[in-house]
């Protein structure tokens, strides 16, 4: 039994220095960043094609992109099979980052200013649509039986996408909302774009649909863990949008206000009317005092240690035993999706 185990977690390492290669396999990314280009259009005669490129050019891990590559290998098929699938993937990612930030009012992305910052909302709300299109094209290099089955499945996670930004939206921060509302917008708006890179990378391996959804789905729950982070970044400037505190700003019912609400419901009262104020009606000192109070109050240390035991509960999902590739994928995703909050436990001990 011992010798089986070393075994085991021997072979489960070298699989997971192969997924950590694979993931930074420049080649493949250079080539899904072509595609994406080629997609875009020629940005010197279409003015379309320039804002799009103006988004994709300021950056951005290219997160999903390499889940789609490094999971197509993990199950069996090839990584440069899944280039145009990346960059489907990717685009419609950057789409909905055009629309998040004209809805939430954020001007800067990735540190350079918002597209709707720079053109107004409304030319980027085309650019935004303009990128809704893009990754039916980039679909037509595959087969008509594999381009089909890809078609449903991007269409599908698309419009759970957007139902999961409206009902994200509706959140607004009252004392009737909770963290089922929260996990189910989260799930909907974020964690279903974490899936949808090895959706599709399963059925180009041609996996069968029961056994691409339900390893799909643990990856889903990888993206919840990332909007976690993401809220909890929020509060330290650690997201390249300007300025600490966007979230406070949007009124926004994220897990720091929630995680806190559960240790002080005495403060109930005066968080909801911070939060309820517009953002241009909010002073800086509020979300100052508000960011201190959540920090002093224990939320940010809970919220840490939560994030850390749905770490922990993920890298052991039973349905990833199936697939020592994509088990090693899945823990080398949630180490890059938790890394930026080495910046947030020095910045909280400090």
């Amino acid at each position: 039994m011992k010798a089986a185990t070393a075994s085991s977690t021997t072979a489960l390492k070298h699989a997971r220095a192969l997924v950590s290669a694979l993931l930074d396999q420049g080649d493949l990314l250079a080539l899904v960043e072509s595609r994406m280009v080629d997609l875009a259009g020629d940005r010197a005669r279409d003015p379309g094609a320039r804002m799009v490129h103006e988004h994709l050019d300021s950056g951005g891990k290219r997160l999903r992109a390499r889940l789609a590559i490094a999971a197509c290998q993990a199950l069996g098929g090839r990584a440069e099979e899944a280039v145009d699938w990346a960059a489907a993937v990717e685009l419609l990612h950057n789409a909905s980052l055009v629309h998040d930030d004209i809805q939430d009012g954020d001007r800067m992305r990735r540190g350079k200013p918002a597209l709707w910052a720079r053109y107004g909302s409304a030319q980027a709300i085309n650019s935004g649509d303009l990128l809704l299109m893009l990754p039916f094209r980039a679909l037509r290099t595959y087969s008509a039986e594999v381009q089909a089955a890809l078609v449903q499945i991007l269409a599908e996670y698309a419009e759970s996408t957007v139902r999961g930004q409206i009902r994200e939206l509706a959140l607004a921060a009252s004392p009737d909302k909770g963290w089922g509302e929260y996990f189910g917008a989260v799930s909907g708006k974020t964690g279903t774009l974490f899936a949808l890179p090895v959706r599709g990378a399963a059925q180009i391996a041609g996996l069968e649909t029961e056994q691409a959804n339900r390893l799909a789905q643990t990856f889903s729950s990888i993206g919840v863990l990332y909007q976690l982070q993401d809220d909890l970044l929020d509060l330290f400037d650690a997201k390249g949008r300007g300025a600490r505190g966007s979230d406070i700003y949007q009124g926004r019912l994220t897990a720091v206000v929630l995680t806190h609400l559960d240790l002080h419901p005495e403060d109930a009262e005066e968080v909801f009317e911070t939060l309820a104020r517009p953002r241009e009606g909010t002073a800086h000192e509020e979300v100052d005092r508000l960011i201190a109070r959540f920090i002093a109050g224990g939320a940010t240390q809970q919220l840490l240690e939560r994030i850390q035991a749905l770490a922990s509960e993920l890298s052991a999902s039973g349905p990833l035993s199936s697939s020592a590739g994509l088990e090693a994928v899945a823990r080398e995703l949630i180490e890059r999706v938790l890394a930026p909050l080495d910046e947030v436990k020095g910045a909280h001990h400090g």
